[in-house]
């Protein structure tokens, strides 16, 4: 195609092609110009290019139907990584999501008290909740746990110091680090100790009249093994008490669980945290909590009430869809069958002889030739638990010369698939499916072969 070719703005809005989309006259234009600007680009740059009209038209059509589609969109989860942070993390269950669509489609009192007819604190449902269950005094809610670490370093004032063990000043994620947090908050990072060995002595003899607070950070998604040393949260407590300044305990994953109940190694609790002194401690809500995003700060009501006063407090605050979320996340951990209730956890617990059973029966409906049952090593994710991994199984696709076709085909539909290669081959987790997609991962494997 040469650039005299190219169709027109009247012409192209004039096809038929377009007329089955609900889009209106302007935004349909937008759309044809940026197509019409990148055609015109390719033109110039290649002047043997086979463009036709109906590739324009068919490209036109395929950014329309991007901006229908949904986004995000579900994705059947067969890595076998619970938590995984690129799809969500947690899901919630089936009966929160109905009981938020109502919502959503409804007024609310959001922050309202209906009897009294006055404002009320849009958490105060989510403080009462965290009190029951975790036995905290206070509590504050934000958007993520970094934001909520950045809000309860500034609540401290201005140009402050912040004492931090070396082997805890780590990277969170994303390539944001907590030296970088620290100065974003308008405080000023004070290193201690070494990398693998810090000691109570190195956080009193470094406590000036500009320390505000000690800062420990669970080291949730690395080990350091061997020759180490740090300090527990019962010590740095009565230090911090002693020196009249904050202990803020950053745990990331937000474990409200006895994890050696469930096979995993130990993680200590919220409630932990509490019970060895920590004036704040920080954690997410969309990890081992099993429920949205969101940067949760629980501590002793003096410290509460200066972070809700911090002008940030309001500009970062919980959004009403993850706040219906969060509080029906919590709202499990009051019954008895939680487990059950909160979908993460009951991935975790699924029994591996079960897992088995399921592929098995899936097997059955695939061509024998191509799959076969597969064990696998399924892993929480979400920066928690690093080197732990748990007994599961999955299927295989043995055919290793068609790996990228499967894998790309399955990522491609309607409901997108992934998976997992090990040793160049195709593997689902089952783990870390639901059972309600056995017959559409069935379906769509047969259909692979069968195209």
């Amino acid at each position: 195609m040469e650039l005299q070719n190219i169709p027109s703005m009247t012409k192209l809005l004039d096809s038929s092609e377009f007329s089955d989309f609900d889009i209106n006259q302007e935004i349909l234009k937008k759309i044809i110009n940026n197509t019409l600007d990148s055609v015109r680009k390719t033109v110039y740059s290649d002047k043997n290019n086979n463009l036709t009209d109906k590739d324009i038209k068919s490209q036109i059509v395929f950014e329309i139907k991007k901006i229908f589609d949904q986004e995000p969109k579900i994705v059947i989860n067969g890595t076998g990584v619970i938590l995984h942070t690129n799809i969500g993390r947690a899901p919630i269950s089936k009966e929160s999501s109905e009981q938020i669509q109502s919502l959503l489609s409804n007024y609310s009192d959001l922050e309202l008290d209906i009897k009294s007819k006055n404002r009320k604190s849009r958490i105060s449902k989510s403080d009462k909740l965290l009190s029951l269950i975790i036995g905290s005094e206070s509590s504050a809610i934000f958007n993520n746990n970094a934001m909520a670490l950045v809000i309860a370093l500034a609540s401290l004032g201005k140009n402050k110091e912040v004492l931090v063990s070396r082997s805890e000043s780590v990277e969170i994620g994303g390539g944001f680090r907590i030296p970088e947090i620290i100065k974003m908050s308008g405080q000023k990072l004070i290193d201690i100790g070494t990398t693998n060995k810090t000691y109570l002595s190195d956080y009193e003899e470094n406590i000036s009249e500009k320390t505000v607070a000690i800062l420990k950070v669970h080291k949730s998604n690395y080990r350091i093994e061997g020759f180490t040393e740090e300090v527990d949260i019962k010590k740095l407590s009565n230090l911090a008490t002693k020196h009249n300044i904050s202990l803020i305990h950053d745990l990331g994953s937000g474990n409200f669980m006895d994890t050696t109940k469930y096979g995993l190694p130990f993680e200590p609790s919220i409630m932990d945290s509490i019970n060895d002194g920590s004036h704040m401690t920080l954690f997410s809500g969309d990890k081992l909590l099993g429920g949205p995003q969101c940067g949760i700060i629980v501590g002793n009501k003096e410290s509460i009430e200066k972070i809700n006063k911090n002008p940030l407090a309001r500009a970062a605050r919980i959004d009403k869809l993850n706040l219906y979320i969060l509080n029906n996340s919590l709202t499990s951990y009051v019954s008895k069958s939680k487990t059950e209730k909160i979908p993460s956890w009951s991935l975790i617990k699924l029994d591996s002889e079960e897992i088995k059973k399921r592929a098995n029966l899936i097997l059955e409906k695939l061509p024998k030739e191509f799959f076969r049952l597969t064990q696998c090593k399924s892993t929480i994710g979400g920066g928690t638990f690093p080197e732990t991994y748990i007994d599961s199984y999955g299927i295989k696709m043995t055919e290793k010369s068609l790996t990228k076709k499967l894998e790309s085909y399955l990522l491609n539909m309607k409901l997108p698939i992934l998976g997992k290669i090990e040793n160049d081959n195709l593997v689902i987790d089952l783990r870390t499916i639901f059972n309600e997609y056995d017959n559409y991962l069935i379906e769509s494997l047969n259909n692979f072969f069968n195209k």
